[in-house]
């Protein structure tokens, strides 16, 4: 029997040796994933040009060769798809995206054809509308009635306006009439957020975060580009719009969303539907993207994508793949959604909103799961079709799949061009919200003594070219002090003593040369919640005693101290590098009494005076000079020509404030004096 075994081993032996191409030198190659991921682009790509017409056709069927010959019968010539159905708005994304990442225009030629043509329809159909009045089976077009009409449409012709301006100017009416229904006619509750009367009044659907956010916040970047007014208010509204989402579906204790909310429930169906948990996905990728980084409430949608995705890692399935209930193990694995997934843990890796090493695997087993559901014609499979708010678990276990529910074809793209980005870009540079060493140097005009400002939204600067916008006073410091000091404007808006010293101070300390002055002003957001919400609060008073939180966000620990030891800490390490700090007291809130405006006397202000008193710094009570000042003026011309709400202001109150800042500095013979104008 051992010479048996022997004589087999060497015969395995001699024939491996012998063998071409099976030596060590010569064993096959691991196919290149990049490769791969454009095949299934390709194949899907194939399939959907060919099944996708863009044509108009009469009542009887027959294609209409004159556009304006449209009438209340005609409509878009049936494909296995609809070309302006929400699920083709992301389709249109994916494949913008696709040519983007790969370099080939055939894909963004697909979306551009068939928007133009729907481009070259809508006018015909505004005229025998506006002519007729008749319920047009086109009519969504002109009179849409919910976000399901216009809105992922209406996100995917922003980003090719974006893309290529002058091919958009087709359908840009279309563009404008539908983003105006999303903005100002679509159905809200009385807090603004975007709601339905499905599948009772007052429904709010996780939904229509991607039908009724992306476009406001692509809107948003497409008026900065065309130098639009209205810029930050659409940035604003995007930002608010997730929030609210979050008040209204978001389950801290899984992290994650539930479907939907109803107002007349007691108790909501509390169901974690995985495509609507993807809609959340993308929203936040796309609001992130769209958004500057640095409008108030960014930092906190990127920390709730990021427990999002955290969350969703614990339920990936052995295949890669997701579940049509998150949570629910016995319901089938769902292709939409897990592209969904796919594409966010890509896209915040690539922006370093997630750690590479810890997440790209789940992003491949993910990718390797949904490639498998692509059949060879180019369908994707084991995609639920679609579906409304549910009140048990079978209702969504129930729901049919489908190769023709179309919400699978966008999100497989935007998976693929993401996944392709992931493998071709390097490893994403620390983000300067998680600073690694020294802070990035700022540039300085020469030798000049530099004023930092560390505050909040009160200094931060301004928010638009309106007057009647907000502006912080940090915005026109610099010309209300002398030309033989710098001043840098570091404040941050949203920020407290807390996160700022936690997260953007660093970019004063490690930049401060001796000679140097610092400005120290915080407190309006120190008020809020410590472990709840945007987590940002502080313990009140001055002690250095640290007290350790869990944050309901991802249930981490955090160490909190007091306000008055953040400012300690700012004092102190600003003076160990030779620069001057002075404290100053928050600005007033118009908050009125009996003629009196609110003040902070027995908290922010003693706190900052007791610290800089300690510390051995100057210090300007602020809120009680510029209260003072106020209550000469009088609460009605206050609150008309100075406040622009409760706590901002707008240019003239940011300049009131520097004049007045300006004054205390030289009437209290600070360190500052001799600059001050």
């Amino acid at each position: 029997m051992k010479s048996f075994l022997t004589r087999i081993a060497l015969s395995a032996m001699i024939l491996a040796c012998a063998a071409p191409g099976l030596g060590a030198q010569q064993r096959p190659q691991r196919p290149d994933p990049v490769t791969q991921l454009q095949e299934v682009i390709d194949r899907i790509y194939n399939y959907l040009d060919g099944c996708t017409p863009a044509a108009v056709t009469d009542q009887d069927g027959k294609v209409l060769r004159k556009l304006d010959r449209i009438d209340q019968n005609s409509t878009l010539q049936k494909g296995d798809f609809g070309i302006n159905t929400y699920e083709w708005g992301v389709t249109y994304s994916g494949m913008l995206l696709a040519s983007e990442v790969t370099g080939d225009p055939k894909y963004s030629k697909y979306a551009f054809d068939r928007l133009k043509f729907l481009g070259e329809v809508y006018p015909h159909v505004k005229k025998y509308w506006d002519e007729n009045g008749y319920q047009m089976r086109l009519g969504a077009m002109e009179t849409p009635k919910w976000l399901d009409d216009c809105g992922a449409m209406t996100a995917a012709m922003i980003k090719a306006t974006l893309a290529d301006p002058q091919q958009a100017k087709v359908f840009r009416p279309l563009l404008d009439n539908w983003f105006n229904f999303v903005m100002y006619k679509e159905y809200r509750l009385g807090d603004g957020i975007l709601a339905r009367h499905r599948p009772a009044p007052n429904s709010v659907w996780l939904d229509d975060m991607y039908m009724g956010i992306t476009p406001i916040a692509f809107r948003g970047k497409l008026s900065q580009t065309e130098r639009g007014d209205l810029t930050q208010k659409y940035y604003n509204e995007a930002i608010n719009q997730v929030l609210l989402f979050k008040k209204y579906l978001w389950i801290p204790e899984k992290n994650l969303y539930r479907h939907g909310w109803i107002e007349g429930m007691s108790e909501h169906p509390d169901y974690h539907w995985a495509r609507a948990n993807g809609w959340a996905v993308l929203t936040m990728c796309d609001v992130l993207d769209a958004v500057p980084e640095r409008t108030q409430g960014w930092t906190e949608v990127r920390d709730l994508l990021v427990s999002l995705l955290r969350s969703l890692a614990q339920y990936q399935s052995p295949e890669g793949t997701w579940h049509q209930l998150i949570d629910k193990t016995e319901s089938y694995l769902e292709t939409s959604a897990s592209a969904m997934y796919v594409y966010g843990y890509a896209h915040a890796i690539n922006k370093g909103w997630l750690d590479r090493t810890a997440y790209q695997d789940i992003a491949r087993a993910g990718w390797n799961g949904v490639a498998k559901q692509v059949n060879e014609k180019g369908q994707v499979e084991n995609t639920c079709v679609g579906t409304g708010l549910g009140w048990t678990n079978t209702f969504y276990e129930s729901r049919p799949v489908s190769v023709f529910a179309a919400h699978g074809y966008g999100p497989v793209l935007l998976a693929a061009a993401e996944m392709i980005k992931m493998y071709k870009t390097a490893p994403a540079p620390t983000p300067s919200w998680r600073p690694a060493g020294a802070a990035p140097a700022i540039e300085r005009d020469g030798d000049k003594p530099v004023v930092w400002l560390a505050g909040d939204s009160t200094c931060a600067d301004g928010r638009g070219n309106d007057p009647n916008s907000v502006w912080g006073w940090g915005s026109f410091f610099g010309e209300y002090m002398s030309p033989e000091v710098e001043v840098k404007n570091q404040a941050v808006s949203g920020l407290s003593s807390r996160t700022y010293f936690n997260n953007r101070w660093a970019n004063i300390r490690d930049n401060i040369r001796p000679g140097d002055f610092v400005l120290i002003q915080f407190g309006h957001n120190d008020t809020s919640p410590i472990n709840s919400g945007r987590a940002r609060g502080t313990m009140a008073g001055t002690d250095d005693a640290p007290q350790t939180f869990v944050m309901e966000k991802d249930g981490s620990p955090e160490v909190v101290y007091s306000y008055g030891h953040y400012l300690r800490m700012m004092i102190r390490q600003a003076k160990m590098r030779g620069a001057t700090p002075i404290v100053v007291s928050p600005t007033p809130q118009n908050r009125w009494e009996r003629g009196k405006i609110h003040r902070f006397t027995d908290s922010y202000n003693a706190w900052c005076r007791q610290v800089a008193s300690e510390e051995g710094v100057a210090f300007v009570d602020f809120n009680e000079i510029a209260a003072a000042r106020y209550e000469q003026i009088g609460q009605a011309t206050a609150g008309r020509d100075y406040f622009v709400d409760v706590v901002h202001t707008p240019e003239k109150g940011a300049r009131f404030y520097c004049e007045l800042l300006a004054r205390a500095l030289r009437d209290q013979n600070t360190p500052l004096a001799k600059y001050a104008k």
